[in-house]
């Protein structure tokens, strides 16, 4: 009872019916069940100690226990119920195009020194209970009827290529050894999977996975390459709890999804793309988390993957020294859109820019204060050029200047070089206003 309820809380149904004749009739069940010869127990392991295979027969609670040293093949092989239990395999044991039911591991450790093989297998009512498997779990092709779970497995690395989870999968505190895979690609699933207190000490690539429903990596580890590249997610992808290694990072390269839970703070320096100098593959990525953060209402997120869209954005166009205005237009982006406003996504840059802006051309028309025609000093008790009045004159007119413009009295006023820094002082305090206004604007509007 408390399995059911646990499954119902996570959205998961005991229902498995329906599930069971999706294996027969799956696109990658090749027979089925009933269509072998039975054999006993004892005839199947008299078989496999002398020949190490079993072919094309059914046999009914087999039992696997003690060492194996040499490799044990399974070849379209009907197992009901098989129980595994307190065994040692020190050579690679592959099952292949067979159907098992009820598998079991049961009984103490059960450990794999080499590879565990299930390719185009079908399962029903499968648990993986505190298995070690030193090699990989190769489980391509194979399909699953009934909710599947790997309960405190530690894996050298998993391999699930097209394989197809008709129900739910959770993995409950699995661990997948550092340098090896956790390679769940092209896989399908036609309800979810659900990942508690996991440790990837590697990549996890579900690059082509398609979920019907979530997927959840909640407070799992991950320490390598999390890749959701290609992968359609037709529910919540729930990310927020992961927890980050040293070398974690993200792709998200043509991923179909709209409901990505996922931290900006997580993402940051994470994207593999972005850290490879891939630039037009990243600007995709910021994109796509744009579109998601817009989704879920989470504008603040979705102004920072804007901001990162766009940055990426200036660093993928071509330029060179041979065409010199393409590494112009790129200095002018960085400083009057980026330094400027953030482009568009944070007014407190360009009100922080404005005003280093007008500290430096006050400091100039301090120092050339000579350069204009003054009748009537700020401090009239105080000569002309003395520090007081060239601070004071200096703030008043860069104010002046970048407020209003370049004319009036600053352009009688002033004459020799000094009209260049006011002329250009005017224009951008123009173009500062402006990206001020459509950021303020953006904000408040939306």
């Amino acid at each position: 009872m408390n399995g059911q309820t646990e499954l119902r809380k996570n959205g998961m149904s005991t229902s498995d019916s329906s599930h069971d004749l999706a294996v027969q009739s799956g696109p990658h069940a090749r027979f089925r069940f009933g269509e072998w010869p039975e054999i006993s127990p004892a005839e199947a392991l008299t078989q496999l100690q002398q020949t190490g295979k079993l072919s094309r027969v059914r046999v009914a609670r087999l039992k696997l226990e003690g060492e194996f040293d040499r490799p044990l093949e399974f070849s379209e092989v009907e197992l009901d119920k098989p129980d595994i239990r307190k065994a040692m395999f020190r050579e690679p044991v592959t099952f292949a195009k067979c159907q098992l039911q009820g598998l079991a591991f049961s009984r103490g450790p059960v450990i794999f020194e080499k590879s565990l093989t299930f390719k185009s297998c079908a399962f029903r009512r499968t648990r993986f209970d505190c298995i070690k498997v030193l090699g990989t779990l190769h489980l391509d092709r194979s399909e699953f009827a009934n909710t599947t779970r790997f309960n405190r497995c530690e894996l050298g690395g998993i391999h699930c290529w097209e394989t197809h989870f008709a129900a739910w999968a959770q993995f409950d505190d699995c661990t997948f050894a550092a340098g090896a895979q956790a390679d769940f690609r092209s896989l399908q699933s036609d309800e979810g999977m659900i990942f508690k207190g996991c440790q990837f000490l590697g990549d996890v690539l579900f690059r082509g996975a398609v979920f019907a429903k979530k997927l959840d990596l909640g407070e799992s580890q991950v320490n390598g390459l999390l890749d959701l590249s290609k992968a359609k997610l037709h529910d919540y992808c729930y990310l927020e709890g992961i927890v980050p290694g040293a070398q974690q990072q993200f792709a998200f390269l043509n991923t179909v999804a709209e409901r990505i839970l996922v931290h900006p703070r997580q993402v940051q320096g994470r994207l593999q793309s972005e850290e490879t100098g891939h630039f037009d593959q990243a600007m995709q990525e910021y994109g796509l988390l744009k579109a998601n953060f817009q989704t879920l209402h989470r504008f603040d997120e979705e102004d920072w993957a804007l901001y990162r869209f766009k940055v990426n954005q200036r660093r993928a166009k071509p330029r060179n020294w041979w065409r010199p205005w393409t590494r112009l237009a790129q200095l002018s982006d960085w400083v009057l859109l980026d330094l400027g406003c953030g482009y568009g996504t944070k007014p407190s840059r360009a009100v922080g820019t404005a005003l280093l802006m007008m500290v430096c051309f006050a400091a100039i028309y301090a120092a050339g204060i000579h350069h204009f025609d003054i009748e009537k000093p700020p401090i009239a008790d105080l000569p002309t050029d003395h520090f007081a009045n060239r601070v004071l004159f200096g703030l008043l007119t860069t104010v002046s200047v970048f407020t209003s413009g370049f004319g009036g009295d600053q352009l009688h006023a002033a004459h020799g070089w000094m009209l260049v820094p006011l002329a250009i002082e005017a224009l951008l305090g123009t173009l500062l206003w402006g990206l001020f206004i459509v950021a303020f604007s953006r904000k408040v509007i939306r």
